[in-house]
Parts: C-alpha cells; sequence; structure tokens
C-alpha cells in the first residue's frame, strides 16, 4: 500500500499543476477545442446539436445552421457543455472538467500501477510522471479529447484486459460500453473494439456470452448516437467521412465540393506518391512515439517495462491497440494521423505508459547493480528522482513558450481569439449586417463573433468564388494561414474583381489580416 501522505500529494499536486496549467490557457486555443466550445454553447443555449459554421465540406452541405459533430464526436462537448451549464457558461466553465479530469490523472496512474505492478514506490514515480505530462499538459486541460481519450481509452483497455481472465458477463457489459464512450470521443476510438473483440473470442469459456455482452454494451451506448445520424442525415454512419480516405494531401480535408475526393482522384497521385506518404506518415507518427508520447528519456525505459511486463493482459491489449493505430493512422489516413491524429490517440495509452516507465527504470537500476555493482536502493532513488525532475523540466520547457510566450499579459495561446476578436470588432465598424463570413478557423471566428461562418475552401480564387457564392458569404477574412491557392490574392488583396479590400490590420507576428467584402453580382445591388 502507498502511505496517505503520498495519495494526498498526488491529488492536490495533480489539481495544482493542472489549475495552474489551465490558468494560463484562457480560452480553446485551436480550431479542434474551438469547435468542442462552439457547439457545447450551442448545446447551452438550447440549439442542439448543430452548429451555426461550416469547417469542412465533406458532407456536401447545403446551408447554416448545419447538424453538428458529423466528423468530430461529440463527448467532448457534451462534457463541455456540462461545466458550461454548471457555471453560467463560457469557456472557463467549458474548461471546468477538463482541469478536474486532468488534476485526477497522477492518482488515477498512480492506482493503474497498483493494481497490475503491485509496487507502492513504482507507483509514486508513475503517478508523477503524470504530473508531469510533457507535450500533454496544455492539451490535457483544454476543451479537447485527450484528457476525455485518456480515460476512457485506459479504462476500455483495463476492462478488456479483466474481461479477458473472468468469466463475468457483466465485466463484458461494462467494457463494451466503456469502448462505445471511446468512440463517442473520437470516430477512431472504434478501434479499440478490435482487441476487446479478439479478447473476447480467446476468453476461456462463456465465449458466446462474452461476445454477446461485449456488442450489447457497445452498441447500448452507441445506438442513440446511430439513431440521431440516421434522422439528421438519412445514414448511420455521418455521410463525407468516407471521402477523407480519397485525400491526396492534408488540406483537401477543406476541399469544395466534398465531391472531388473520389478513388478516381486518389489514385491519379500515382501509386509512388500513395506510398510515400503512408512512409512518411509512419516516420512522423513513429516520430511522435518517440519524442510526445515517450518525452525521448523516457520512452527506453517504457520499452522495456513493457517487456519485462509483457505477459500482462493490459500489456498484450494495449500493445495491439498500439500496432493497429499506427496502421490506421499511417497507411489509411496518414495526413490526419501525422497532423495530430496520432498525438490525440495515443493519449489512451498515457497512464499505462508512465507506468511502465518505473517498471523499465528499476529494471535497468538492477542490471547496473549487476553489472557495475551498484547499490541498487541509492541508485533507484537517485534515477526515479532525476527522471521526475526531468520530466518537470520538460514540461515547464515545453509549455512555457507554448502557452505564455514572451509577454505573461498577452499569452501566446490566447493570440487566435485575440485575433478574432479584433476582426469582429473592425467588421462590425466595417458592416452592420455583414452576414455569413469566410475565415480560416470558422468554430473560433464564431465564438469571438457569433456570427455565421464558412471556412475557406482548398484552392485558388475561383473556388472560394464558388463557395462564396453557393454559401451566400458577404466578407472573406483572409490571414496569414490561407490555402497555397490563394497566396496571389493574399500578396495582392485587390486583385480578385468581386473581392474589395475593406480594411486591414497585423496580427500579433506583424503579418497582415484583410478584410475583404463580397461584390454583389451587377443588377443585385
Amino acid at each position: 500500500m502507498m502511505s496517505r501522505a503520498r495519495w494526498l500529494v498526488l491529488v492536490i499536486g495533480g489539481i495544482g499543476v493542472y489549475s495552474l496549467a489551465g490558468w494560463w490557457i484562457r480560452s480553446p486555443g485551436y480550431m479542434d477545442a474551438d469547435y468542442y466550445t462552439a457547439t457545447a454553447s450551442e448545446m447551452v443555449q438550447g440549439n442542439g446539436l448543430r452548429e451555426s459554421f461550416l469547417w469542412n465540406y465533406l458532407d456536401d452541405p447545403v446551408g447554416l445552421p448545419h447538424p453538428s459533430h458529423l466528423y468530430w464526436m461529440p463527448l467532448t462537448s457534451f462534457l463541455a457543455a456540462a461545466g458550461m451549464e454548471a457555471f453560467e457558461g463560457g469557456f472557463r466553465g467549458a474548461q471546468f472538467p477538463f482541469i478536474l479530469l486532468a488534476g485526477a490523472l497522477p492518482a488515477v496512474t498512480a492506482a493503474l500501477s497498483l493494481r497490475i505492478v503491485r509496487r507502492p514506490g513504482l507507483a509514486w514515480l508513475a503517478g508523477c510522471l503524470a504530473a508531469f505530462s510533457g507535450f500533454f499538459l496544455p492539451y490535457f486541460v483544454t476543451t479537447d479529447s485527450f484528457i476525455v481519450f485518456a480515460y476512457t481509452g485506459t479504462a476500455a483497455l483495463w476492462l478488456t484486459a479483466e474481461s479477458s481472465t473472468r468469466k463475468s458477463v457483466g465485466l463484458w457489459l461494462a467494457c463494451g460500453a466503456v469502448v462505445g464512450l471511446c468512440h463517442l470521443a473520437r470516430a477512431d476510438g472504434v478501434l479499440l473494439l478490435v482487441p476487446a473483440l479478439l479478447a473476447a473470442i480467446k476468453s476461456p469459456g462463456r465465449r458466446i456470452i462474452g461476445l454477446a455482452g461485449l456488442l450489447l454494451g457497445y452498441v447500448g451506448v452507441m445506438g442513440g448516437w446511430w439513431a440521431r445520424n440516421l434522422a439528421v442525415t438519412g445514414s448511420v454512419i455521418a455521410p463525407g467521412l468516407g471521402r477523407t480516405l480519397w485525400l491526396t494531401r492534408y488540406d483537401e480535408l477543406f476541399a469544395y465540393p466534398g465531391s472531388l475526393l473520389t478513388p478516381s482522384h486518389f489514385w491519379s497521385n500515382g501509386l509512388g506518391s500513395i506510398l510515400g506518404d503512408r512512409l512518411w506518415a509512419l516516420g512522423e507518427n513513429l516520430k511522435t512515439l518517440l519524442a510526445v508520447d515517450g518525452s525521448v528519456f523516457l520512452l527506453p525505459f517504457m520499452l522495456l517495462g513493457a517487456w519485462q511486463m509483457r505477459k500482462h493482459p493490459l500489456v498484450r491489449v494495449a500493445g495491439l491497440y498500439l500496432v493497429l493505430l499506427l496502421l490506421v493512422m499511417s497507411v489509411v489516413f496518414p495526413f490526419a494521423g501525422a497532423r495530430g491524429g496520432t498525438f490525440h490517440s495515443t493519449a489512451a495509452l498515457m497512464p499505462l505508459l508512465w507506468t511502465l516507465a518505473p517498471v523499465g527504470l528499476e529494471a535497468a537500476v538492477a542490471w547496473g547493480a549487476q553489472v557495475r555493482g551498484w547499490r541498487a536502493e541509492q541508485a533507484q532513488r537517485l534515477f526515479a528522482g532525476t527522471v521526475v525532475f526531468l520530466a518537470a523540466t520538460l514540461t515547464v520547457g515545453l509549455y512555457v513558450p507554448k502557452v505564455i510566450g514572451s509577454r505573461s499579459d498577452l499569452p501566446r495561446w490566447d493570440a487566435s481569439r485575440r485575433s478574432y476578436a479584433e476582426a469582429a470588432r473592425e467588421l462590425a465598424l466595417l458592416d452592420g449586417d455583414p452576414g455569413v463570413v469566410a475565415v480560416n478557423n470558422p468554430p473560433g471566428f464564431f465564438l469571438a463573433s457569433g456570427l455565421p461562418s464558412v471556412a475557406i475552401p482548398d484552392g485558388d480564387p475561383n473556388t472560394l468564388h464558388r463557395a462564396v457564392e453557393d454559401f451566400g458569404v458577404g466578407w472573406v477574412i483572409l490571414d496569414a494561414n490561407h490555402p497555397a491557392g490563394l497566396a496571389s490574392l493574399y500578396a495582392n488583396p485587390d486583385s480578385v474583381a468581386w473581392l474589395e479590400l475593406g480594411a486591414s490590420f497585423e496580427d500579433e507576428q506583424g503579418r497582415p489580416i484583410y478584410w475583404l467584402r463580397v461584390v454583389p453580382p451587377s443588377g443585385d445591388g
């Protein structure tokens, strides 16, 4: 048993670290988190599962408002909405449940370690590593799926391992339900169903009942969501998702119209490019495992710990999930995987990886004691302290420049919100009724302005013009994060006859942002 004092330190310390980290996170920070916050706000306002903006065109949308969560899944928005409801709206309310879950993560990780390793000293170290979570720290305390998937994914892996060794229908039912929650948290959460199904098939005795319990639990959670999709789109699986299979580069996620993404478009890229893209994605995903999940210096200990614990069902289940995830994120969805999908989804593995690192460290110390004559107990304390110090130093070193930046009064993380707030204020002066606005980050702009918005599509000015006409766009806000096809327009905003420069200003990096009014066709007034 770990001492009560250590439990107290993990609980209070975890809440303290993540609360402090959350204090500087004053807005969602990027489009994924903006999306969950914006859709949560719609729920709290009584508008249900809808969005007053479009960030992609994959499902051939016809106008605004539009059914929400046809790409990203809803569980994170539900959690943010609960926080908003409890604390009367705003980002801080939405953020609160995420900070609470993150603050409990060190104690939860220590509990997991005690459950599978049964060594209080190693559990304490695992909990400390979860407190100093490196790259994950700011993402755990904003309104994104990271911390949600860390909990649901870990629970699904643990229940799969437990169910595989025990003849309990109730455990399989719970496992299926939690896998359903994983799917509600992330579309690729369904991958966790694969190791669960294999474990159920191979489990000793009552195999059919176990499979039935697993699937019943999963369908029991997902059934309502499928019914909703069927009601609003006519399909159980959200339309447009299949088109992401045919991307030849990441920016095509914003292609207009989405019907451009077809198998023939995909194969026209050439087999060499297709294979090259997937090898590139595999390399990027392996870098994520090394630098992000393993914090570079922890990865050898995580791998050694996994080898030491290789016979444990949880390690085997997690290993299968990791291989499957790498395969899917490198071969099937290489661009989404390399651009953050793998980072998001490996959150499900982090509590286990933090549990395995101390096991690997202890094994390395034991080797040193045997080969080099170290005093094992003294060396273990020294290296454990060093590992925690390095984890804390790395975490602070990553967090401060990314979140706070050079000015504590203007946190870097909040720069996007400040830019869009300024853009909304200027637009209100230019036009009291701007209508639909085309921008780089529609959910972020919607949060700052309350105005309906659509994404500037991938392509040239002709593609933009088509989207502008189809969605009745009145203004285009063009910033440095524009599609490559609009580089000439960004360099010369007066170069297109159907757009009129209304105003411009510079963002905090000194890059221009342009307000471009859509000139009505002749005869439209």
